[in-house]
């Protein structure tokens, strides 16, 4: 390329100064010498070369005819892909690079193995043999080289003069003119040069050059769906002319504008299109050029800006302006280079940076602000989406940049004052009201429907005589005829007219919340208040009717004077009167009449509200352009149009699934709610018989209310589940229909894809379409199909026999004894039984890999074009500190002392096979080492030996192979070794050596296709053959790494990145130089540099940059990822990129599908004029985005990676099918491939604003969505992905979701695609994104609501009398059987608890569908089953309530507090055992407080109320609890459990003398941390272990983190005072005295332990301050002694507490459990108010703690803030003892319960079999310890393990013996009244 021979589109640089640094010019590389001056064509002056485009040959095609011939397959060499050898400087391609035997071992070993021998021998497959011969040996006539001339040119099809519109030469110029007038980097101006003329190349290898160059220019610039084209119309500056703008007032400009649009002639789109077309069209095609280069160049040099692509527009129509204007032109002098940067990028780039951080000593420090307050990149975007945004651009002065002459505003940017400029223009506030304005529909479509049923069930709320109506009815008949009755459908009615009031007010909800966070001003707040307004009339007439017409309701044909509301049953039925009054009977009748009207509308509301997108309501319907409103359609609601098929497939889908839902909730949510509906509803508790001390009878009274209206709240919540469910099942339903409709499915009727394998290489992967000779299929087919079989044994996936069964090869025809290709029985017997040859390993990857090529070729795929018309492509991966290159020392030693097995152990039990073929593959290598290959074949004669040796022998001498994978130390060996654990490991080379198979596939499909290319070249192994294949490849593919951390690597990551260039030296590597500021106190320089394994090295070995681009400043504001990918971009070239991630695969049989799926951009047929003529057609509707499927190749490690595996293959495959078909897909990152320009033009590939932006990659697909991008999904083309592998760390990749989907819900994006999408799309939209989210908060919520529910049936159980007999409420007649009068019906109550819990069951478990169904589709039921039983034996489901409960965690958590950030999950193998301290502190907050909370609840029902289907809840509420520590590897083993008992004591106490980060204290600071932020003393400084956190926002915080707890209490102690109720009385009335009041009671037990705390504390702060100075000297522990006094005596009260409560229930077990219950929950929320409410910010590390408890407060820096630290540091221990007990009781329960599964006879094997999926005899070893280990070991064990012996007894004696004993104790009478409130 131009830049790298130092004659690129350089320029001088001594022509000007230099901006970019004190000293002069900027460093240069090795490759940015000058350019030499270039003679220009007068191509300035060019006429418009419209005229000229046409469809001509190829430049590159044309030449290179190829000759009809015909052609036998006896010579053809079967292994010339594999037999040459690199050309001289180029180092193997292959995944071992140059450690792997040759392929000449492998011929030698199948001619020794085979049972046929070819008629030739080696020396037939020699490297002057051709590919095609024509019998006589000879070459073929191919005398046309002039197709090679421009082989060595750089841009080869940019070179034929006859052909360019401009030469590489006047493009140089163009770039050097630009950047002499502008000031860009000389660096910026060659990457940039570069980066045109390979997009230009690439696109004149399948069009005309003049095509090339106008397409490119279309796509940049002018084409109809380009992003400037949109953004010129939607700013309007078309009517930005210099008359417009310097002879009219300023003031007067909006009203020109405004009448301007009002002319519908002249302002309409067509009017717009046809005058843009007309100009563009007028361009020269030097014009043309200049203008990508323009926009190239201030991208190029951009930085963080390129995320803001609006921007972007706006300074390349600055530059433009100024460029074209005579100032440029008649200027001389050059400007300084780095002029663009520090003028126009760094001030902007300040701005940004200045929003989001603080820089302090050339630090930055994050600002306490959250999104609402931080201007962001979509903020300064939006600006300059509409003319009066660009009006907004103000100097110091206050005068507009607007109003300056269009060429004079380039230079007037830099005095722009961007801080006055910027505003919000929208408020991403930390609150679920989003989910109110976005989501509205889901609300209304679901509430209002739910309405309508219920009130349509519950009869018996308008109608007292609605049993009568029963057949079966005994009331009310004569001589069995019932009779007449009430009509009562004015009350029905009308009642469920009114709820159709609930669709407006959820949608006026809606908007009141919109207005919160869109800027309301003139332009859009016309369409809200009318949005408002029209809210309002709908809501008044829904409800306006029922006022009126329920009053009249009643059937006045009827006396209702003797009716009894309040009975429970009407045992009469009423009077029909004989002559009822008239006019009620007319004003009945309007009634009637009104009611159904009203319903009918109602209904019809409804609908339009659902179906009606809230944004488009009042949206303007002018025709002329007017972009002001709420939304901008432009850049925001442009959506991708459906065809008329996946349209009618998505109204299908949701058509299906509502029916569905609507029908069978209405039977199993409404219809079976009524009993329990109607018995709470009906039913009267007599307040004389129940009361409470303060409050009297109410809460008895409506005690049922209560409890009928948390009933109602879960059935709701069940509601919303059952559409979830539902869309899981109709999702499935229609992806698996679509599987067979594509042909991936095994059970199509064509299943037979082996057998027809063959035949759809060549017709689906070769470019046969382009050959001029059919050649035959089996000639060119072998060349595939060998070349992948050669792959996968060189990755040690097959055995020298497996291969030499797949391989086609040549023998000898029996008839005519000519050679012959044979195919390989393989492709006839996989649809043959009788066939019981292995050709692989059972269930191996080789197996799965053939089978996905062979099934993927069975679909229809994108006719490919030749290679050399091929569009170029890059790789794009970001790396931060993933692993690059497993050590020697990573993966034969263990890792911690925690492990049981080192990696490489590890490696080998699971893949066996592949570990023999690689030892094999290691011995012929060190054969080869040791011998001379070339003679006799002497390793292929010893193989032939070696079945004659004594197999023991064999095996001793082969031991060090089979253990280590060496004999030799030598570094060949002891690499081979690394990288076949690398390979099989999460690591970087694995990505980087599998997807350089797409520089072996472009070779071999190269070769391939072009065999008189091969003869041309010299044959086979000829040097000149390698260099044309290299540079092809290199021509169409290249490979970027953005590695930030390059220059910062330690040792290991420096010598691994080191091997990689030199194992792949076309691989680039973008990373970041920080030089240091040479002004004291001033920021580094940061430069992006760009690297290669050809770069040249410096004498410290480090390699020079062919490009060094100064940035503005430091690239990474964000999360990192984004940030890394954007400064590297600028480095990537071709049309698409693929985005991979670091821990990902691919392999070579899916990389000779990459022609195919680049055609899935639609790009390949380019049209025949110009896209500006009249005469062009409409350009399609441009595919943004293609996705992939992968293949989680971490599926098979074990039961957790099996199950993440299970859930990626179910999203990125069974769920994206069918969403890319209806048109929700979005982009997921990795594999996708991209549209280069579409994306750049739009902000790029990700978004990047710290926090808000943390699931980055999503919002490039919501970007290109909304700006009219579609994105497709493939199913042929799979990429392999690493899933995170243990517990901690696959949940940790879920709370990064989590918190990321939090943060979604706040952005502007999800407001637009809520808000403007029609519903069908809409509710794709939710249900696959944030509905996902949603429903897991739904779940959880209905779990707690639930076991309030149960909480209150157990409670009334036990309370009130209950009826006797088996009472059926289906009996309208059951009424008659209560007995006793006045009792309480709890069946129906029983019969609602198994319905629920069978309820939510379903929802968890319907998670497995999916996939259980995936499998079934794509490989059989066999596999289906036996995967899921796996899963199922594994405990999967425990996992999943887990996993439920950490997504519904992260996401509350994060809409509360905020601070999302990227977890780093490690991708490692999970092998190593975790101490319990490390899982209790890990998961105390966001499972295990929860469920034992739950647990609480669900013992007191079982207590109180046992139903057998709720030992579901006891299973999930348990899974909470114990899932971390189940998934422990070797938690079960007694010595290691026991002293795991011993750290967790530790643990317990550490932290109190001197800071401990391992510690508990620690953990509960850094917990407290979250509410209360941490205080910054000095500035800049930061804690070592929390880094910086700010303080939550009370308004954020306030329901769920204050109220919520308190409204809980209060249900709590609701339950607690029923339940003494009515006890109070009874007992009342027996002893003559006072009522007691439960509720002082259980407010004084729930209070007594914290003034206790209280006290404690502050008389052990004074022992402390008065001994710690002095006792510390000699005791180092005494902080830890006086904390752990204090501990155990908050302990001991907890404990005295429970007794009291239970002796204060007379020893009655249920309502102690109640009481304990109550303590739980109010404390809480007591706990809640104080930390939110009265705690300050933390201090320091853990200063105030350990002076607190050593009484040392000097030398901790407090200064004035001491005594007030200390009244706050007294209020964290008082509650940091109540916790401290919470954490003892918890964790002792939790180790009491796993302490029974380590008595379980070989419990380790089981557990690892069951974690690991290794059968016993390939079980992990226990370690191996030294005998001084293992006394100390056995002596802790025994000790620890009595004093565990002792704590379960006392913990059993503690429950059981009062329970058994009873004893009477009697408390004093003065306590005992006090404790009963009687005062």
């Amino acid at each position: 390329m131009a830049g790298t021979s130092g004659h690129g589109p350089g320029g001088h640089h001594d022509d000007g100064p230099s901006l970019l640094s004190p000293d002069g010019p900027m460093p240069q590389g090795p490759m940015m010498g000058d350019l030499p001056p270039r003679r220009r064509r007068n191509g300035r002056t060019r006429d418009s070369d419209t005229d000229s485009v046409s469809d001509g040959a190829y430049s590159m095609r044309s030449s290179l005819v190829r000759t009809p011939a015909s052609h036998a397959s006896g010579d053809i060499d079967i292994f010339g892909a594999y037999r040459s050898t690199a050309a001289p400087g180029m180092a193997e391609d292959g995944r071992y690079a140059s450690y792997a035997p040759s392929t000449e071992s492998l011929i030698h070993m199948l001619e020794n193995k085979k049972a046929y021998r070819p008629t030739g021998s080696v020396t037939s497959f020699s490297r002057s043999a051709s590919w095609v011969s024509n019998g006589n040996g000879g070459l073929l006539e191919f005398q046309n080289t002039d197709a090679f001339a421009n082989a060595d040119a750089p841009y080869p099809a940019w070179s034929d003069p006859n052909q360019i519109p401009l030469s590489k030469e006047e493009i140089e110029d163009i770039f050097r003119e630009l950047t002499t007038k502008l000031g860009f980097q000389q660096d910026n101006m060659r990457n940039m040069y570069d980066a045109m003329m390979t997009m230009l190349d690439s696109r004149a290898s399948r069009m005309s050059p003049t095509m090339a160059l106008l397409m490119l220019h279309a796509d940049y610039i002018g084409g109809d769906h380009a992003n400037y084209r949109r953004w010129f119309f939607s700013a309007q500056l078309d009517h930005d002319t210099p008359p417009v703008r310097e002879h009219i007032d300023p003031k007067q400009q909006h009203e020109l504008l405004g009448e301007e649009g009002t002319d519908t002639h002249k302002d309409t789109p067509t009017a717009f299109v046809e005058k843009w077309r007309a100009q563009m069209n007028a361009l020269s095609q030097y014009e043309r050029a200049r203008q990508v280069a323009l926009w190239m160049l201030i991208w190029g040099e951009a930085g963080n800006l390129r995320y803001t692509a609006e921007l972007l527009c706006f300074l390349f129509k600055v530059a433009e302006d100024y460029i074209k204007s005579p100032v440029a032109q008649q200027r001389v002098e050059p400007a300084p280079e780095g002029e663009y940067l520090c003028n126009i990028i760094c001030p902007l780039y300040n701005f940004l940076r200045d929003e989001g951080y603080e820089v302090v000593n050339g630090k930055y420090l994050k600002r306490e602000r959250d999104h609402a307050k931080t201007i962001g990149y979509d903020d300064i975007n939006e600006l300059f989406w509409i003319p009066e945004g660009l009006r907004c651009i103000k100097f110091d002065d206050k005068t507009l940049l607007m109003d300056e002459a269009p060429h004079e505003r380039w230079s007037r940017l830099k005095d722009v004052n961007w801080t006055k400029t910027f505003t919000k223009t929208y408020k991403e506030r930390r609150t679920m009201w989003h989910f109110m304005t976005n989501f509205s529909r889901v609300w209304v479509m679901h509430i209002t429907v739910y309405w309508y049923y219920i009130i349509y069930v519950a009869n018996f709320l308008y109608d007292p005589f609605f049993e009568l109506h029963d057949v079966e009815s005994t009331v009310g008949k004569t001589d069995g005829v019932i009779a007449a009755l009430p009509n009562q459908d004015v009350k029905r009615y009308t009642l469920m007219a009114a709820g159709g009031a609930l669709a407006p007010f959820i949608c006026l909800v809606g908007t009141i919340a919109e207005m919160f966070f869109v800027p309301v001003n003139k332009h859009n707040q016309r369409a809200l208040w009318l949005r408002l307004l029209l809210f309002v009339v709908i809501l008044a007439a829904d409800i306006a009717p029922t006022i009126w017409a329920w009053g009249q309701g009643d059937d006045p044909n009827f006396d209702w004077s003797n009716v009894d509301y309040s009975a429970i049953y009407q045992s009469t039925a009423p009077a029909q009167l004989d002559s009822p009054d008239s006019s009620k009977v007319s004003v009945w009748k309007a009634a009637h009449a009104v009611a159904i009207v009203q319903f009918i509308y109602s209904v019809l509301f409804t609908i339009f509200l659902t179906l009606m997108p809230p944004s488009l309501i009042f949206k303007p319907r002018k025709k002329n352009r007017n972009s002001r409103g709420l939304i901008n359609r432009t850049f925001a609601g442009n959506f991708p149009p459906l065809k008329i098929a996946a349209r009618s497939i998505s109204l299908c889908l949701w058509g299906a699934i509502f029916l569905c839902k609507y029908v069978e909730s209405y039977f199993f949510l409404a219809l079976s709610f009524k009993d329990p509906f109607r018995w709470l509803y009906q039913f009267h508790q007599d307040g004389s018989l129940c009361s409470e001390r303060f409050i009297g009878s109410k809460l008895c009274e409506n005690q049922n209310y209560i409890t009928l209206a948390f009933m109602l709240m879960l059935d709701l919540l069940l509601f919303f589940l059952d559409t979830y469910l539902w869309y899981v099942v109709w999702n499935t339903i229609f992806s698996v229909a679509r599987s067979f409709y594509l042909g991936v499915s095994i059970w199509t009727p064509w299943r037979n894809v082996f057998s027809r394998l063959p035949k759809r290489i060549y017709a689906k992967i070769l470019a046969t379409a382009d050959m001029e000779v059919k050649y035959k299929p089996k000639v060119l087919c072998s060349q595939i199909w060998n070349a992948v079989v050669i792959s996968m044994y060189r990755e040690h996936l097959l055995s020298v026999d497996h291969v030499q069964k797949l391989l086609y090869q040549q023998v000898t025809s029996d008839d005519d004894g000519k050679r012959t290709l044979k195919p390989p029985a393989f492709f006839v017997s996989q649809d043959d039984a009788a066939f019981t040859e292995e050709f692989y390993p059972s269930h191996s990857e080789a197996e799965r890999r053939i089978s996905f090529f062979a099934q993927s070729l069975s679909s229809v795929l994108p006719e490919p074009v030749p290679v050399e018309n091929m569009p170029t492509f890059t790789v794009f991966t970001p790396h931060y500190s993933e692993k690059i290159l497993m050590s020697l020392r990573e993966i034969i030693r263990e890792s911690d002392q925690y492990t049981r097995v080192t990696v490489l152990e590890y490696l080998k039990a699971l893949h066996a096979d592949e570990w023999d073929n690689f030892v094999k593959d290691t011995k012929i290598l060190a054969e080869e080492n040791s011998s001379n290959f070339g003679q006799a074949s002497a390793y292929g004669q010893a193989l032939a030996q070696d079945a004659d040796k004594d197999e023991s022998k064999i095996k001793t001498d082969d031991l060090p192979f089979y253990t280590i994978g060496f004999k030799s130390a030598a570094p060949e060996f002891t690499l081979r070794t690394r990288i076949w654990a690398s390979l099989r490991s999460q690591t970087l080379y694995r990505t980087i050596s599998g997807f350089m198979n797409y520089s072996k596939a472009i070779k071999l499909l190269y070769r391939v296709e072009n065999p008189e290319m091969v003869h041309l070249f010299g044959g086979n192994g000829s040097e000149r053959l390698e260099q044309e294949l290299e540079r092809m490849a290199r021509r169409k593919f290249k490979f970027v790494v953005a590695m930030q951390r390059f220059l910062k690597f330690n040792k290991d990551e420096r010598e691994a990145s080191d091997f990689l260039l030199r194992t792949y030296p076309d691989l680039q590597i973008a990373y970041l130089e920080e030089v240091p500021s040479l002004e004291e106190g001033g920021l580094p320089r940061v430069y992006s540099c760009l690297i290669d394994g050809h770069s040249e090295l410096g004498p410290d070995g480090s390699r020079k940059p062919y490009y060094r681009i100064q940035l503005p400043g430091n690239p990474i504001l964000g999360d990192g990822k984004s940030d890394n990918q954007n400064h590297s971009i600028v480095f990537t070239r071709g049309e698409y990129l693929q985005l991979i991630d670091a821990n990902q695969d691919n392999y070579l049989e899916e990389c000779v599908k990459i022609r195919n799926i680049l055609g899935e951009f639609e790009e390949y047929n380019p049209p025949t004029v110009s896209p500006y003529s009249p005469a062009a057609e409409p350009q399609p509707t441009p595919v943004a985005i293609v996705g992939a499927r992968e293949f989680i190749f971490s599926e098979n490690i074990g039961i957790l990676g099996d199950v993440a595996a299970g859930k990626e293959a179910t999203f990125g495959t069974l769920t994206q099918r069918i969403m890319a078909e209806i048109g929700a897909r979005l982009h997921y990152g990795h594999p996708d491939f991209v549209n280069f320009v579409f994306m750049t033009t739009r902000g790029g590939i990700s978004k990047a604003q710290k926090g808000l932006h943390l699931n980055e990659d999503i919002y490039a697909g919501m970007n290109s969505f909304t700006r009219g991008g579609r994105i497709k999904h493939t199913e042929y083309f799979q990429c392999g992905k690493g899933r995170d592998l243990g517990f901690c760390s696959t949940l940790n990749f879920i709370t990064k979701i989590g918190t990321g989907m939090g943060e979604q819900m706040l952005s502007r994006e999800y407001y637009w695609l809520g808000t403007q999408l029609p519903l069908d799309r809409f509710l794709t939209f939710y249900y696959a994104h944030p509905g996902f989210h949603i429903n897991n908060i739904m779940i959880m919520m209905s779990v707690q609501l639930f076991m309030i529910c149960i909480m209150f049936i157990g409670a009334m159980n036990i309370t009130v009398v209950t009826c006797q007999g088996n009472v059926d409420m289906d009996d309208p007649n059951y009424a008659e059987y209560l007995t006793p009068d006045g009792c309480f019906l709890i069946k129906p109550l029983g019969a609602w608890v198994d319905r629920t819990t069978l309820a939510i069951l379903l929802v968890l478990l319907i998670a497995f569908l999916p996939l259980f169904l995936q499998m079934l589709t794509e490989q059989g039921f066999a596999r289906a089953v036996s995967r899921l039983g796996k899963q199922f034996l594994s405990l999967s489901p425990l996992y999943e309530v887990q996993v439920t409960q950490v997504y519904f965690n992260s996401l509350m958590t994060n809409m509360a507090y905020g601070g999302a950030r990227y977890i780093g999950t490690g991708r490692g193998f999970a092998t190593s055992r975790l101490s319990f301290s490390t899982l209790f502190s890990r998961f105390s907050d966001s499972s295990i407080y929860f469920g034992i909370r739950l647990m609480t609840l669900l013992t007191f029902f079982s207590a109180a109320y046992w139903k057998w289907p709720v030992l579901y809840f006891w299973i999930s509420i348990a899974a909470m609890l114990v899932t971390p520590f189940l998934y422990n590897p070797h938690q079960f083993v007694m010595t290691d459990f026991i002293l795991d008992y011993r750290d967790w004591l530790r643990w317990l106490g550490a932290g109190n003398s001197s800071p401990n980060t391992n510690s508990w204290i620690s953990h509960c600071r850094l917990t407290r941390i979250r509410i209360t932020g941490y205080k910054r003393k000095r500035l800049g400084e930061r804690t070592l272990t929390t880094g910086f956190i700010s303080r939550a926002h009370t308004a954020n915080i306030f329901f769920t983190e204050i109220l919520l707890p308190i409204f809980m209490a209060l249900i709590m102690l609701v339950s607690y005072m029923f339940i003494h109720s009515i006890s109070n009385v009874t007992d009342a009335n027996g002893n003559d005295s006072d009522l007691n009041s439960t509720l002082i009671r259980a407010l004084i037990i729930s209070v007594a332990p914290i003034v206790v705390n209280l006290a404690i504390t502050i008389a052990f702060f004074f022992v402390s301050l008065g001994l710690g100075p002095c006792c510390s000297m000699c005791l180092p522990q005494f902080g830890k002694v006086i904390a752990g006094i204090v501990h155990a005596i908050a302990v001991i009260v907890y404990i005295a507490m429970f007794f009291l409560l239970w002796i204060l229930e007379d020893w009655a077990l249920t309502p102690t459990i109640m009481g304990m219950v109550c303590q739980v929950f109010v404390q809480r929320a007591i706990f809640a108010v104080l930390q939110h409410l009265l705690l300050s910010r933390e201090f320091g590390e853990d200063e105030t703690n350990v002076a607190w408890w050593t009484g040392r407060w000097y030398g901790k820096g407090m200064g004035g803030w001491a005594f007030t630290l200390t009244m706050r540091e007294w209020l964290c221990k008082v509650i940091e003892c109540s916790v401290f007990a919470a954490d003892v009781f918890t964790g002792h329960l939790i180790l009491f319960f796993l302490s029974l599964f380590t008595l379980v006879p070989w419990i380790d094997k089981w557990h690892s079999a069951m974690l690991f999926w290794l059968r016993p005899s390939r079980q992990i070893r226990p370690p191996i310890y030294s005998l001084k280990q293992r006394k100390q070991r056995r002596r802790s064990a025994i000790a620890y393990g009595i004093l565990f012996i002792i704590m379960f007894v006392i913990f059993l004696a503690i429950v059981i013996a009062p329970q058994v004993a009873k004893p009477n104790i009697s408390l004093p009478s003065t306590l005992l009244k006090y404790l009963n409130g009687r005062f």
